[in-house]
């Protein structure tokens, strides 16, 4: 099993950031930014 575990301490192969990242797909960065703004009780705005 590989895992590639970026600085954040998440797995990349799994984090929706980098697979929308990788995918230039900014429905999956809108989703993760929504996802990760009630994780963290604060907004996280994607502004690509």
């Amino acid at each position: 099993m590989n895992n590639m575990i970026g600085c954040c301490g998440l797995n990349c192969e799994k984090c929706g950031a980098y697979i929308a990242t990788v995918n230039n797909d900014d429905e999956m960065r809108q989703k993760t930014a929504r996802l990760w703004s009630e994780w963290n009780n604060t907004e996280i705005v994607n502004r690509g």
